[in-house]
Order: C-alpha cells, then sequence, then structure tokens
C-alpha cells in the first residue's frame, strides 16, 4: 500500500504529538538544562502545525495554510532558542519573534492577495532553513569528549534535513505542484524525512541533556568523593546493609583498607546495646526523604575498642541508586572529658560539705571552750587548759583550711594526654634521689588524665623516699597487663607499709609532710576513673598498683 501524502502528514502529526508528550513529561520529572522546555514546548507547537495541514481542504485557509505555517516557523525559533540556552546558555533576540508578524502578513497576502504555493514555501524556507542551519551549527561548535558523535550526528542531521528542504523549495520553483499534497517522489521523500527528522532530532537532543545529566552527577560525585577524603570525619555510604562507600580517615580508624571495607554489613561495627535503634534509624531513613536526626554510638573497631561517636546521616543517590551517607564525628576524648568534670563537681561538692561540715564542728567546740573559759574566769588554770583546747582547734581548722587550698587545683584545666614516662622522670628529678635508683620498665604510653597527674608519681616516689628505710636501693616503675586496661605500677624494696597504716592510707587527712596526701592522689586519678591500691607485704616493700581502665590510655601516634 502506497500512503500518500495526507496519511503521512497525519503520521508526524502523531509523531510529533508523541514525541512533545513524552519531552514534556521528561521534563516535569527529571533534571534538565536551560533550553530543554523551549524545545518541549517547540515539540507540541510543531504537532498542531501539522495537525492543521493535514486538515486543509476541510477547514479554512487561515488555519490550513496561514496559522499552520506560522505554527512551524514559531517551532522552529522556539527550537533554536531551546539549542542556544542548551549549549550557550543565552536567548535568541527577541526581534526574531517580532520578525514572525512579516512572515504572518507575507503569508496571507500570498494566500489570499496573490495566492502562490511556491511564494509560500520560499516564504517558510526563508524561516526554516537559516533556523536548521543555525542549530546545526551550534551542536557541531559545542562537542565535548564525552559526547562528540552525539553533537556530530544531531547538527549534520540538520544541516542535512535543511539542505533537502531548500531542495524541495527550488524544485517548487521550476515546477510549481498543484498542492502541498502533491505525490511527487521528492515531496513524498521530503514528509517521510520530516518524520524521520523529528524524531532523530528530539531523541538526539534528549540524549544530550542525559549525558550532560550524568558528566554532571559524575562530576559532583567526584566532588564529593574528594571532599569526602578530605575530612577528618569517619563518612561512610551503606544501603542499610552493607558498606558502598568509606573514606581514608575510616579506613585509617578501622585499621582497614577501603577496599575491604566496601561490602563488609554496616551493623557489624555497631555495639549490640546500639543495633536496635541504628536498624530503626536505618530503616526511617529509608522509608522518608528527609535527613535523620544525629545521636550518639558506640563503634567497635576490629581491636575490640569502643569509640563514642556522633552520627549524622541523610538518605542520597549512589551510583543511581537509594543509599545513605553517614558522618560520625568521633567524640570518645570529650566524653572521657564531660564525664571527668562530672565526677569532678561531685568531688568537689563532696569535699567542700564534708570540710564545712568539718569547719562548723570544730567551731562549736571552740565556742564552747570559749564559753567555759568565761564561767571560769576566777580560775586561771582551767581557763589555760579550756584555751589550749582552743588552740589545738585554731590549728585543726588551719589544716582543713590548708587542705582545701591544694585541692583548688584539682580539675582546673580540662584532662589531657600525658606521657607516662616524662611525667615520671620529672617527679624524680624534682626530688632528692641520693643513691636511690629509679628504674622505669614501661612500654611508651600516654595517661589521659588531670593536669596535676604528675604529683601522683612526684608523691609517691617522695613516699618511698621518706619512708622506705635506710636499706632502701631501688625504686621501679613498670606496667602489667590488666584486661582490658593496664596496670602500672610503683614499687620499692624498702620496709613497706604497717597493716594499721594500710588501713588508713588513702583517707582524708592521713599524711604528713606533703600537705596532698594519698588521698589526693587518689582524688587525682578518680577523676578519669583511674583507680589506686597498695598491695605490698610488710618489710617487703610498698607496692602502688595504680589500674587505668580501656579508653583512658594510649601508645601514643607516631609524630612525622
Amino acid at each position: 500500500m502506497i500512503l500518500d501524502i495526507r496519511t503521512i502528514t497525519f503520521i508526524l502529526f502523531l509523531v510529533s504529538a508523541l514525541l512533545a508528550f513524552m519531552l514534556l513529561i521528561y521534563w516535569k520529572t527529571q533534571k534538565t538544562y536551560n533550553g530543554f522546555s523551549a524545545w518541549a514546548w517547540g515539540s507540541l507547537v510543531v504537532s498542531l502545525g501539522y495537525l492543521f495541514i493535514m486538515m486543509r481542504g476541510t477547514v479554512p485557509d487561515l488555519f490550513s495554510i496561514v496559522l499552520a505555517n506560522l505554527l512551524i516557523a514559531v517551532s522552529i525559533l522556539m527550537r533554536a532558542d531551546g539549542i542556544r540556552r542548551f549549549f550557550e546558555n543565552q536567548r535568541i533576540s527577541p526581534f526574531l519573534y517580532a520578525g514572525l508578524a512579516l512572515f504572518l502578513l507575507l503569508f496571507i497576502w500570498f494566500t489570499y492577495g496573490i495566492p502562490s504555493i511556491v511564494a509560500r514555501a520560499i516564504l517558510s524556507a526563508a524561516v526554516i532553513v537559516p533556523g536548521l542551519i543555525y542549530m546545526g551549527y551550534l551542536a557541531i561548535r559545542s562537542v565535548g569528549p564525552e559526547n562528540r558523535f552525539i553533537n556530530w550526528t544531531f547538527g549534520i542531521s540538520l544541516i542535512g534535513f535543511s539542505l533537502m528542504f531548500t531542495l524541495r523549495s527550488l524544485s517548487w520553483l521550476i515546477v510549481p505542484p498543484a498542492d502541498v499534497f502533491s505525490s511527487d517522489d521528492l515531496n513524498t521523500l521530503f514528509f517521510v524525512m520530516t518524520i524521520v527528522m523529528d524524531l532523530l532530532a528530539s531523541g538526539l537532543f534528549l540524549m544530550l541533556n542525559m549525558v550532560r545529566a550524568q558528566r554532571d552527577v559524575t562530576a559532583s560525585e567526584e566532588r564529593y568523593r574528594v571532599l569526602s577524603d578530605s575530612l577528618p570525619d569517619y563518612v561512610i555510604v551503606h544501603d542499610g546493609r552493607n558498606i558502598l562507600y568509606a573514606n581514608p580517615a575510616t579506613a585509617a580508624f578501622l585499621g582497614i583498607s577501603c577496599e575491604t571495607i566496601v561490602g563488609m554489613p554496616v551493623l557489624s561495627f555497631i555495639a549490640p546495646a546500639d543495633l536496635a535503634e541504628s536498624e530503626k534509624k536505618i530503616h526511617d531513613l529509608l522509608s522518608k526523604a528527609g535527613p535523620g536526626t544525629s545521636h550518639e554510638i558506640l563503634i567497635i573497631t576490629p581491636d575490640g575498642k569502643g569509640h563514642t561517636c556522633i552520627v549524622k546521616s541523610v538518605p542520597i543517590t549512589f551510583h543511581d541508586t537509594s543509599a545513605i551517607m553517614s558522618v560520625l564525628t568521633d567524640i570518645t576524648e570529650r566524653k572521657l572529658v564531660e564525664n571527668a568534670l562530672l565526677t569532678l563537681n561531685r568531688k568537689l561538692n563532696l569535699l567542700s560539705g564534708i570540710t564545712r561540715h568539718d569547719i562548723k564542728n570544730q567551731l562549736m567546740a571552740l565556742g564552747a571552750f570559749l564559753q567555759l573559759s568565761f564561767d571560769a574566769a576566777d580560775n586561771p588554770a582551767e581557763v589555760r587548759e579550756y584555751l589550749t583546747k582552743g588552740e589545738r582547734i585554731t590549728d585543726v581548722i588551719g589544716r582543713q583550711i590548708d587542705f582545701t587550698k591544694d585541692y583548688e587545683n584539682l580539675g582546673i584545666s580540662s584532662p589531657v594526654w600525658q606521657d607516662v614516662k616524662g611525667i615520671t622522670e620529672r617527679a624524680a628529678a624534682s626530688l632528692p634521689m641520693r643513691n636511690i635508683r629509679l628504674e622505669y620498665d614501661c612500654p611508651r604510653i600516654e595517661i589521659f588524665a588531670d593536669p596535676l597527674f604528675e604529683k601522683v608519681f612526684y608523691n609517691l616516689i617522695d613516699n618511698s623516699l621518706r619512708y622506705g628505710g635506710e636499706k632502701m636501693t631501688t625504686i621501679r616503675v613498670h606496667c602489667e597487663d590488666a584486661p582490658p586496661g593496664i596496670r602500672l605500677v610503683v614499687e620499692d624494696d624498702g620496709i613497706g607499709i604497717s597493716s594499721d597504716d594500710k588501713r588508713e592510707l588513702f583517707r582524708k587527712g592521713f599524711g604528713k609532710n606533703t600537705g596532698l596526701g594519698l588521698f589526693f592522689i587518689r582524688e587525682i586519678l578518680s577523676i578519669t576513673t583511674i583507680s589506686i591500691i597498695e598491695n605490698g607485704g610488710p618489710g617487703k616493700g610498698a607496692r602502688f598498683e595504680i589500674t587505668v581502665p580501656e579508653g583512658v590510655w594510649r601508645v601514643p601516634p607516631q609524630r612525622s
């Protein structure tokens, strides 16, 4: 069956209308760029022009000739505008649209004044051919490495079709047709090629938009990858089950390469106590588009250490699939400081209460002795006795106030990481060691403690020097395993500590000379949950064991 031109025009209308419908839906639902909507609306306008051409003979010439060709000319300008916006981000001059008024007047003249199908064809070609060549030129000039083939095909096809349009117009100038629906071979080929051209041009323009979108996605992912690779925080991307990406900071934190981390279950690093909450938050993120709320989580690294982290997660698209990006900020040290300050505040409040209570009791007793002195004013010996007792009470009050002076520096600064070997050597250097040998047998470690931590070793070494006896020759500092932490031991080979003194050793007020006492040492250590006991045997030397829990000690990082 041979199709006539009217049937081909109907097919052209259907194809153009369907393309316009698809392009407009794509514009509304997908990422498109400047100029895409102008092309899509231009496709809709030209389909209406084809519809009116198809209806020639059944509707007035004003619609089937004048309006139809005007719509086609408008669509060419709209598409040229879309192409320029897409490639150069600029609009075509509005005066070109204004020039269509002259086109309209001439078309009316050659329809009703001096009817001429050839003149109308030449007039249409004068608008359409330059528009097609201009669009093809912009496409070829804007060739990029990622879309070279598409741009060239798009540009050459537009220019090629403009040549066919010119050829048809020239042939009509030589042999005028009786009607636009003339069934000569060139006219038939022209209408068939118009269908092919509409399909090809719209398809290629859509592909150019998709290529640009893919390029932007790739560039965006690269920017985010570079950014996440540079972040000190731990960044992972996961699909709710497995890890899809981890930045170098995460790899260094876990002690695993980025390649190994990818594919591992995301929940495998979360402490059991936090699993239920984490699963719920992941489910909520995958079921809604909004970002999740930040929350604390305990991460267990492959070496078994726990790290408290603040997690902030947002749903993202990763390699065209739904995923979650989680940024983890390690606040383990901050939590240690917070807990230390809370502990310190409790201790300071306790000390303040105890000291206030003790001084108040002493003042009550002092007041009573003063009253008794007044009552015994006629008995000098009795008055002297009461005044002597009062004097002793004032000495006690003075010592209590002196103790608070020593205590006032406790917690004045936040806990910090401190080198055990360094503070031990500094403490020994500030004391008269005489012929006593100090042995240090410990790997290089740091302890997270109050800045007064050095006072601990100073006081322990000083106690050994004062009370170790004449036979003492060595003070030894060494380390022992105490899973999950470690134990620092300060011991000597002196006479040791008696059983009676052991019971009072860490009591407030026990001790002389230094003004600090072992009570104060215990307070310094307990700020960061470090404990101390004396475990030596009488006659075998003093042995102070300092137990440091996990997270409060570390091997210092390597200095570059």
